[in-house]
């Protein structure tokens, strides 16, 4: 009995490892320096609970991929490094979202950014033709709020 425990209790954790697993190449495409125009975006804050007040602003992004899966780069004012590059569990054409770049904490966006800190992420669509949709998503906690929508352009790199 105790034996037929541990062969499903490997079972189990091997079928969750391969969920989420890693094992995926940056393709040459993708790895590079990417550039957005100036576009519109909004940031959000709670001062009182379920009441939401938005803060418009315009930035540009430059994101650096790497083929190790990391990316550094500016949103707007703010810099990141270390990013995660993650492939988007689900079908790019049916999402339209193909990569995650976890970005982390980033700061003040643009001057009146009312918040000194965020963490956030870009939602980057499947790439055609040296560009590609792109979404800044606010991701602290249990929200996921989009900030704003662009198109890069990439700029340098193999691919």
């Amino acid at each position: 009995m105790r034996s037929g425990i541990y062969i499903f209790s490997a079972v189990i954790l091997a079928a969750i490892g391969s969920c989420v697993s890693q094992k995926w190449a940056v393709p040459s495409e993708l790895e590079g320096q990417w550039e957005s125009a100036v576009f519109k975006v909004s940031v959000r804050t709670e001062p009182k609970w379920m009441k939401f007040e938005f803060t418009p602003g315009a930035i540009r992004v430059v994101l650096d991929i790497e083929s190790d899966k990391t990316a550094s780069g500016t949103i707007g004012m703010a810099n990141f490094s270390n990013a995660i590059l993650d492939k988007n569990r689900g079908n790019p054409e049916r999402t339209g979202v193909a990569y995650i770049v976890r970005c982390g904490t980033v700061g003040k966006l643009f001057p009146e950014d009312p918040l000194n800190s965020k963490e956030v992420e870009l939602w980057l669509g499947p790439v055609a033709g040296g560009k590609m949709e792109a979404e800044l998503r606010f991701t602290e906690g249990n929200a996921v709020f989009p900030m704003g929508g662009m198109k890069l352009l990439k700029i340098e790199g193999p691919g």
